[in-house]
């Protein structure tokens, strides 16, 4: 076992080397008793504050191995050491004095990047950078590489749009998109995953730490790269990929058969609405059916099983949202300026808290390096650690608090574009086929996603049982408003079993909002929010004086 390049003042040795293996062998009695172990010196099995590496020290010899140091040729063992005990003590003085040393070398590292990171309008931390870069003459800054940049935006917008990584894989790696690495062998998932994850598209650069074995953000610099988006953009496709992921993405196939899955509920028993599939046969021709039921109904957990006829739901679904007044339905959050304005006012808290410490950091650094190299107080270690852990849980704030900023600017839905799309891209349904076909599909389906959140589909209809057209009668009577002619009409057109005539579904939006659709394509604009529990009776109640009040 051999441990190479491995830090022992962060413990990588320990967590991830080989000696930390050794440890747990040893611990596990599978080193036999009187075993050597060669180290060039003490200080390669822990440059840690002095107790911890004691112990490990301490441990290693009682469990009977020898601890040969190769740089001096000392050798200890637990029988020589308890007889020669000022050994030990000159063992504490070589671990006290690395983990000094690992902690003024770790504050100078650090100092130094603090002066290359100060010195960035002069000189670039490096020249490595994403794959649509390269370093621009001279010392500082990159530039873009124009026909990659483009696929990367591209690779952005069909994200935005609802495609998947494996679909633009596929698709890239179909039309022939040149690669950015000849070491690469076609386009791969997990590259594309990569470049929408990247920070760099919008110009950050972010540090990370290694101690303890862990590696951990450091430090974010905005604007290191040219950027290719705004974060707000980016943060839009992350969002949208996240509800994705929720949600459930969109249905594979050659022409994505179900434009709404996730969306849809039975309004009978709540459960989820499913596709399936039939073929007929007349006169020697075969014909594919499709349909969307009631899964519960399928599986005969005592729903009813009513068939509705997937091309006809989808024509009716998209005939709503071709008409429907997105704007109008959906509305503005009045209180979305107030709300984003407090969340900006706590990002620039946070940002003087971190300028804050960071200078005490400073200052701390000073008092280290005039304490010189021979006893650097340790109290100002340990406050060094803490502050700099500190520093890191405030980066990670900020972060979250400009990504609520985000989240909330990005909250306000331009309705009025939002429908444009839609009705743009129905408009270019019936042109296209084969892949193209498929990707407008998916943009479809993902552009309606993003506004509605649940379809709930009455497919029989209403239908009342003998008690409940008794009951609405009485309530038609003591109403005063109709004759008895007129209420006799009213009741007779009330089901008295499943009627696909009278079939509607309902489609609640994303700010609570929903709007009940017949059959024939009328659209009720109910503005009562549904309950949060369906009470199925209590709905049909309503729904039924607006569907059969005269006028």
């Amino acid at each position: 076992m051999r441990d190479l390049g491995l830090s022992a003042f962060d413990r990588s040795n320990l967590k991830k080397g080989a000696l930390g293996h050794f440890l747990r062998l040893v611990e596990e009695k599978q080193i036999p008793v009187g075993s050597y172990l060669l180290v060039e010196s003490l200080d390669r099995l822990s440059r840690d504050k002095v107790m911890d590496a004691l112990s490990i020290f301490t441990d290693i010899l009682r469990a009977g191995i020898v601890i040969v140091t190769l740089s001096d040729n000392q050798v200890y063992s637990y029988e020589r050491t308890n007889e020669n005990w000022a050994s030990l003590i000159v063992s504490i003085v070589i671990m006290s004095r690395a983990n000094e040393e690992s902690a003024m070398k770790s504050q100078r590292l650090r100092s130094a990047w603090d002066a290359k990171r100060r010195n960035l309008a002069n000189r670039r931390l490096t020249a490595r950078c994403p794959y649509w870069l390269k370093p621009a003459e001279g010392d500082v800054g990159f530039e873009f590489i124009p026909e990659r940049v483009e696929v990367v935006k591209r690779i952005f917008q069909m994200s935005l749009d609802g495609v998947g990584s494996a679909t633009i894989v596929k698709t890239f790696n179909t039309e022939g998109v040149p690669l950015f690495s000849e070491k690469a062998n076609g386009w791969q998932n997990s590259y594309v995953q990569k470049i929408l994850q990247s920070p760099a598209v919008y110009g950050e650069l972010h540090l990370q730490l290694q101690r303890d074995g862990e590696i951990t953000p450091l430090e974010v610099i905005p604007d290191y790269y040219p950027a290719i988006m705004t974060r707000e953009e980016w943060k839009r496709v992350a969002d949208a990929r996240a509800g994705r992921k929720t949600r459930g993405g969109v249905s594979k196939g050659a022409n994505l058969s179900n434009l709404f899955s996730g969306l849809l509920r039975c309004g009978y028993c709540g459960g989820p609405m499913n596709m399936g599939g039939y073929v007929e046969t007349r006169r020697g021709k075969h014909k594919k059916s499709k349909f969307i039921a009631c899964s519960n109904a399928r599986r005969g957990l005592g729903c009813k099983f009513i068939q509705w006829e997937y091309s006809d739901f989808e024509r009716l679904v998209l005939r709503f949202c071709k008409a429907v007044d997105f704007a109008r339905v959906l509305g503005v959050n009045m209180n979305a300026e107030a709300e984003i304005n407090n969340a900006i006012l706590r990002v620039e808290a946070i940002k003087q808290e971190i300028v804050d410490l960071s200078s005490r950091n400073e200052s701390l650094l000073d008092a280290l390096e005039k304490a010189g190299d021979g006893s650097a107080p340790q109290m100002i270690l340990d406050r060094m650690k803490a502050n700099e852990t500190k520093l890191t849980a405030l980066e990670v704030e900020k972060r979250q608090a400009e990504d609520e900023v985000i989240r909330l600017s990005n909250s306000r839905v331009d309705a009025a574009v939002q429908q444009n799309l839609i009705v743009d891209l129905l408009k270019r349904l019936e042109t296209l086929e084969g892949s193209d076909l498929h990707l407008l599909r998916i943009r479809l389906s993902e552009a309606i996603k993003r506004v509605i959140v649940r379809i709930v589909t009455f497919p029989g209809g209403r239908w009342y049982s003998e008690d409940e057209v008794e009951e609405y009668r009485r309530d038609l009577i003591s109403a005063e408003v109709y004759d008895n002619d007129q209420i006799v009409d009213m009741c007779s057109k009330l089901d008295i079993e499943p009627n696909k005539k009278n079939r509607m579904l309902m489609i609640v939006f994303k700010n609570g909002e929903h709007r009940t659709v017949l059959s024939s394509g009328k659209v009720l604009d109910q503005k009562t929010p549904p309950p949060s529990e369906w009470d199925v009776p209590t709905l049909f109640e309503s729904l039924a004086f607006k569907v059969f009040k005269q006028g």
